[in-house]
């Protein structure tokens, strides 16, 4: 029996460790293979940064302009800024004192500085106000300029102080298992945190036996890793897009020093870093057309988005074969792939023109208590976009001031009508006037033990300001669609201008009751009166003998249900159902743009159209794309087709002269000069149904002249004017401010006397 219980305690000995072998051998292969194939590119990436001299050569991102057409002289409305960042290696300021005392006089900024204390303030209160702490909410007061100098000081003697660093982060991608090895062996002074590990160099009081322990996870050598942990901070952030003018003082300060007191190191530990910076000079002008580049350098919304990959360049690389010791070794190979700047773009954009879009139409949108509102103006013999205005509107220097939010002191009643969106807890819509479905969103904000506070956008919008409405959002025309439906029936030689029809009252099709928007009725009229009057009536007769093929047909001959082509990403369509679909009640409402949806730019380049003898455009908003060699590709005007005649097309804008003249668009009339024009006003729906009211509506007015000869071809939008909902009312009179000013600009004699 023992010597049999001998034998078997050998055997299972010798399995055991058989296992043991194989399993360590099958953990060394899994671990080999993680670091020399899994991880080979991390490594190989790190030994070139280690070994090679590896540098980045950035390239200039390519400007965009605009001209004044008049004298010719081109504006440049986003281009690139090099501004210092300023920084310290403490462990080479020896006099602290002296240093903080320099830079915080010619860096402080008491605009800047009393704008972070404002924010304290509210955010304090904020804070007291949830806690129910209105003893200390009274006591949060504003830093006096002093203060806030002293402060300033403080921060920057405790920066250029910090010779150790308080974090330092060790790898961001090591495998889960091998982070919460290192978790559970309680190290002090590291930290796994959100999949990352963190070493705080003041709480390590034995860095050789951490970095002993760390070296293999890490694949660091252990003595490399202890000089890591002992975290010497050598750069430190003073100031970031450092003015010129206090940069240039600063750096007049340092050499001042070293002229006067040959070999001193009082500024050794400063120094100054170029940092490229896009910058737009001319501020909010044309905001959504250009759109931004965001922190890391990529283009969003407009041209800088849509033109990314060519404005961006391509940046360079400069690799020096590097000896042990980081000497370059002259012998060995450098390889050097020069930077390639971005190609340059002009634009179609007449800048005075577009200062004066923008200033009226922010004006009208505050006159007439607007959502919001946009203006296009085509030179209609090309359809090259002139101006596109936007309000509201933002600056793409400041882009993320769309986010900033603002608190809303809410009643009891009011957080109870409160309406959830997507079913968020946070996340509301607050209506101010729900029969107008007029709101804008509430953010919650909750902590545990504290009251909630509820914030909105300062802007009420948001991100939405970022958009270019007239190719990205949609929207019923109403009546503005109706001399389009008019001279394709015109062209189709079913009716004339005097062609005669009698309205005597609404009209019945298939299950609605068709009704002017005025209610009034006037008997025998022309198809001149129905432009005049904006007769839904009228628009029954004309669509009913155009037809519904041939009606859909020119539709699409005048670009509706299609993108037009503009070089803008994420243009929308609009949509028009085919005709085959439609009942007899959709053929009727489509002639005076209901039940389809078309984009701002479509319209107007429909009314460009009839404006250009009957001949559609392609729209452009590219003039000209220079590349970095100097090559100049300049955009040529596109035609599309012949949508209606010449002929047709003169009739039309003798109708449309009418309108203004003697019809319901009367307030667009121009002293001394004829224009060609027709105002729209249209529904929004809520839930499916139609609303109706002030605030309920979207208005728009296009028109062109002169009349004879057209120069110019204008479209106002507003979105949901709150003052009158009618567009004769609203965007006709913004039409009238605009036009003299186009007139006198493209001195155009006056045709009216």
């Amino acid at each position: 029996m023992q010597k049999r219980s001998s034998q078997s305690m050998g055997f299972n000995t010798i399995t055991v460790l058989i296992i043991v072998t194989i399993l360590a051998a099958v953990i060394i292969v899994i671990r080999l293979f993680y670091l020399q194939v899994i991880k080979y590119g991390y490594y190989q990436e790190a030994a070139a940064i280690a070994h090679q001299g590896y540098t980045e050569l950035p390239a200039k991102r390519g400007e965009i302009l605009i001209k004044d057409y008049t004298s010719g002289e081109k504006f440049v409305v986003a281009s690139n800024t090099t501004l210092d960042l300023v920084f310290a290696d403490p462990k080479l300021i020896s006099n602290k004192t002296l240093v903080a005392t320099t830079l915080s006089e010619i860096l402080f900024d008491l605009k800047t500085e009393r704008e972070k204390d404002d924010g304290r303030v509210i955010t304090e209160k904020r804070e007291f106000k949830r806690t129910g702490n209105m003893d200390a909410y009274d006591r949060v007061k504003s830093l006096t300029d002093e203060e806030l100098k002293a402060a300033f000081y403080n921060e920057i003697l405790t920066k250029v102080s910090r010779e150790t660093r308080e974090q330092i982060l060790l790898a961001d991608d090591l495998p889960g298992e091998i982070l919460n090895d290192i978790a559970a062996r309680g190290l002090k002074g590291i930290e796994v945190k959100g999949g990352s590990l963190y070493a705080y160099p003041g709480q390590i009081y034995d860095k050789r036996y951490t970095a002993k322990m760390l070296s293999d996870d890490l694949q660091i050598a252990a003595v490399r890793l202890e000089q890591l942990l002992i975290g010497e901070n050598r750069y430190e952030i003073i100031a970031q897009k450092v003015d010129p003018e206090k940069s240039r003082q600063l750096r007049e300060v340092i050499q001042k020093d070293a002229d006067e007191h040959p070999g001193s190191e009082n500024y050794a530990g400063i120094r100054f870093k170029e940092e490229y910076y896009r910058f737009y000079p001319e501020g909010q002008l044309a905001a959504n057309v250009l759109g931004f580049v965001d922190k890391e350098g990529k283009g969003q919304y407009g041209m800088e988005e849509t033109f990314d990959k060519i404005l961006k360049g391509k940046m360079g690389i400069f690799k020096a074969q590097m000896d042990s010791i980081g000497r370059q070794i002259t012998v060995g190979d450098s390889v050097i792939e020069p930077a390639v700047n971005g190609s340059s773009i002009t634009l179609t954009i007449d800048r005075t023109i577009q200062l004066e879009a923008e200033r009226v139409l922010e004006a009208g949108v505050k006159k007439y208590q607007a959502n919001a509102g946009q203006i296009i103006i085509l030179d209609p013999k090309t359809s090259k976009v002139v101006a596109l205005a936007h309000y509201p509107s933002f600056d793409p220097n400041n882009y993320s001031a769309a986010f900033e939010k603002v608190d809303v002191d809410f009643s009891e009643s009011e957080i109870e009508s409160l309406l959830p969106i997507d079913e968020s807890e946070t996340h509301f819509n607050f209506y101010r006037n729900w029969d107008a479905d007029d709101k804008f969103e509430i953010f919650k904000n909750i902590e545990e033990g504290k009251a909630a506070v509820y914030q909105r956008y300062k802007n009420y919008f948001g991100a939405e300001v970022y958009q270019n409405k007239t190719t990205s959002a949609i929207y019923e025309p109403g009546s503005v669609m109706k001399p389009i439906v008019m001279v394709s029936a015109i062209d189709d030689g079913d009716v004339t201008p005097n062609t005669v029809y009698y309205e005597n009252g609404p009209v019945k099709v298939d299950e609605f009751e068709i009704k002017n928007s005025t209610e009034d009725y006037r008997g025998r009229q022309t198809m001149t009166n129905v432009l005049e009057q904006s007769s839904n009536i009228g628009m029954v007769f004309v669509a009913k003998e155009i037809g519904r093929n041939l009606f859909y047909a020119y539709l699409m001959k005048f670009g509706f249900g299609e993108k037009t082509g503009i070089e803008f990403d994420n243009e929308l369509p609009g949509y028009i159902e085919y005709f085959t679909e439609w009942a007899d009640s959709e053929l009727v409402t489509h002639a005076f743009g209901q039940g389809i949806t078309v984009t701002p730019l479509q319209m107007v380049n429909a009314y460009a159209a009839v404006a250009n003898k009957g001949v559609l455009m392609q729209p452009y908003i590219i003039e000209s794309i220079t590349d970095p060699s100097g090559k100049t590709t300049y955009t040529e005007p596109v035609a599309i087709n012949q949508a209606v005649s010449e002929d047709s097309a003169n009739k039309v804008t003798a109708m449309l002269v009418s309108a203004v003249e003697n019809g319901v668009a009367n307030k667009a009339q121009v002293d001394g000069h004829y224009v060609a024009g027709k105002s729209g006003t249209a529904q929004t729906y809520k839930f499916g149904q139609p609303l109706t009211g002030l605030g309920t509506t979207i208005v728009s007015f296009a028109g062109y002249a002169p009349v004879d000869d057209p120069k110019f071809v204008v479209l106002v939008k507003l979105d949901k004017p709150k003052t009158n909902m009618w567009c004769s009312e609203t965007a006709a009179p913004i039409f009238a401010e605009l036009a003299p000013f186009l007139f006198t600009y493209y001195n155009i004699p006056p045709d009216k006397y």
